[in-house]
């Protein structure tokens, strides 16, 4: 389990910084309107990407693990539905192409939406491998393949050298595509040499019905976590005047996020884990494991949120420039937001694995009729800095209540080391801030000594508390 959570860590981290290079690349060597056509064209596959990515890895994950059903027949049925949904988002893309093109206003995008549309059939596809992997608890085999994944789209890059330099927009296109094939490749091979697991063959076939509800449940509470994560960007942008304020505020979200990628690995790997537990009826065991889990999380991540929102002016200005200082008090806020945020999918994901996704239902439906008209005001009335507390607050209470569910659940998933590890982040957030609060960082490299000195004393503290133990590191390395 150790193994798997540190890779899928590194997968995250390789994600998030490819991510970056590339778009550092296409934003300097493509005309601009070809730029702005990417942007245009990846922005609504992404949203279309939480329906085909978020719902299909997870259910499998849980379904596979908890060993109810025969694996092959969950399978089955999971690819049938998943086609379902993939074929109609390639035809809404394909058939509604032209739309697209008049509502954006520009007649190139009718052509690139039709391509896109086999974008969005290998990446549903894809997702099928990593949760058979993830059910199987094979994740070090997920890791590598959501390693892999960001680094072949690397590709694209000689791609627009060499083969489509007239035409580089299509040339992202044919290399995202080109980078799913290789992976669902990689993914096939890998599976087809390690499918012992899946000859044990159980009696018992999963209901079609079962298998679309499993999978449309998680596909909704997603979207109800990446509209809460982005929405205060587009009013920020819709709303707020001068229009400068929606770069700046952009600019702060970019360092945000980095906590709630992180936490991504945490809830990857609970799932399955306390899905086969609570399956085999080892419910103290997976309540374990829970708590040595959200430990780890709040022990090892809480603590980058801290920082940054601690440093928030001297980190904007470093990386950016000193006028993006404005947005401090917004990346204060959205550093923890995040993580908050982070937490609660964790959250719900544990609550899911028990069988108990109503209250994600729920709290998905309650979060968008409140959230989104909270961002709307605290917009209007107030600026970046009033809706990113607005942001902060929301998450807070969403997070809490998952806690408060989660209790009720399960029982006590916060131990006594949980919150010492979180009073000394507090202690920590006040030691930085008063820092740097006295002594001004501008420059970006002395910034991220600083920050790798910070993190290491926090940890060295640690293991010296013995909050953390190395020796139960090591034991979780074979749970």
């Amino acid at each position: 389990m150790r193994r798997g959570l540190v890779l899928n860590l590194v997968s995250n981290i390789v994600f998030f910084v490819s991510g970056y290079a590339l778009h550092y690349f296409l934003g300097n060597s493509m005309p601009p309107a070809a730029y702005g056509v990417v942007g245009t064209i990846l922005t609504v596959l992404d949203f279309e990407y939480m329906f085909v990515s978020n719902g299909a890895r997870q259910s499998l994950a849980s379904q596979i693990s908890r060993h109810r059903y025969d694996p092959v027949d969950v399978i089955g049925k999971t690819v049938a539905f998943q086609c379902i949904v993939v074929v109609c988002f390639f035809a809404l893309n394909f058939f509604g192409a032209p739309l697209f093109a008049d509502v954006f206003g520009d007649e190139s995008l009718e052509f690139y939406f039709k391509v896109a549309g086999l974008l969005v059939i290998v990446n549903g596809l894809q997702v099928i491998l990593l949760g058979i992997n993830d059910g199987l608890q094979r994740f070090g085999i997920s890791a590598l393949l959501s390693t892999f994944y960001p680094i072949a789209k690397l590709g694209v890059i000689p791609l627009i050298v060499f083969v489509f330099q007239d035409d580089p927009v299509l040339g992202v296109e044919v290399g995202f595509i080109l980078a799913v094939l290789s992976t669902m490749s990689l993914g096939c091979v890998l599976l087809a040499a390690n499918h012992g697991s899946l000859k044990h063959r159980l009696p018992r076939r999963i209901p079609f019905g079962e298998v679309a509800h499993h999978m449309l449940g998680f596909s909704f509470f997603f979207i109800m976590v990446s509209l809460v994560l982005s929405m205060d960007t587009l009013i920020v942008k819709a709303v707020v005047r001068p229009a400068d304020m929606a770069g700046y505020y952009t600019g702060a979200m970019n360092f945000g996020k980095i906590t709630y990628y992180l936490l991504q690995a945490f809830s990857t790997v609970i799932l399955p884990v306390v899905a086969q537990l609570v399956g085999a009826g080892k419910s103290q065991e997976a309540l374990q494991r829970i708590q040595e889990l959200l430990l780890l999380a709040f022990a090892f991540i809480l603590p980058i949120a801290v920082v940054i929102s601690a440093s928030s002016s001297d980190l904007l200005a470093a990386f950016y420039a000193e006028d993006f200082a404005v947005a401090a008090p917004a990346l204060s806020c959205l550093a923890l937001s995040n993580f908050f945020m982070g937490m609660t999918v964790i959250l719900n994901m544990v609550l899911n694995s028990v069988q108990a996704s109503r209250f994600s239902d729920a709290l998905s439906i309650g979060s968008l009729i409140v959230v989104i008209p909270v961002f709307v005001l605290a917009a209007r009335f107030g600026g970046i800095t009033t809706i990113a507390v607005a942001s902060v607050v929301c998450t807070g209470m969403v997070m809490i209540l998952s806690f408060m569910r989660t209790y009720r659940q399960i029982g006590g998933v916060l131990i006594r080391k949980t919150w010492i590890v979180i009073g000394v982040n507090v202690a920590l957030w006040i030691m930085v801030h008063t820092g740097f609060s006295m002594v001004r960082v501008s420059n970006l490299l002395i910034l991220a000594v600083l920050y790798t000195i910070i993190y290491a004393v926090y940890v060295v503290v640690l293991f010296a508390a013995r909050i953390v133990r190395a020796k139960r590191l090591n034991e979780l390395k074979q749970a």
